[in-house]
């Protein structure tokens, strides 16, 4: 059995999603209109994981989205590889916003 760590595991499924968006958004520039039929909903498991409170949900799905939107400043590859320091930048930008809250 392979053991992951809680944060290893949220830092891969947002690597995954920024990757599903390049595909997504490069659909959409070819006017495929694919950003409404094939949600994965990875956004909505990572909020789960992150236990993100309701109160906080607007600021979490703000600043995810924004990290959605950069991926195709980033080269395309079949791994994604060039992805994971940008998922880890979500992660981390994220992962403060309870923090902040909490102060």
């Amino acid at each position: 059995m392979i053991n992951i760590q809680k944060d290893e595991l949220i830092i891969e499924l947002i690597r995954q999603d920024l990757k599903h968006n390049q595909l997504i958004k490069g659909l959409d520039i070819l006017d495929l209109d694919a950003g409404h039929r094939h949600h994965l909903g990875i956004m909505d498991l990572v909020k789960r994981l992150m236990e993100v409170p309701a109160i906080l949900e607007n600021d979490f799905l703000d600043t995810y989205m924004g990290y959605m939107d950069r991926c195709l400043e980033y080269p395309i590859s079949s791994l994604g590889e060039e992805l994971s320091k940008l998922a880890e930048e979500c992660f981390n930008d994220v992962n403060k916003i309870g923090v902040d809250q909490k102060k």
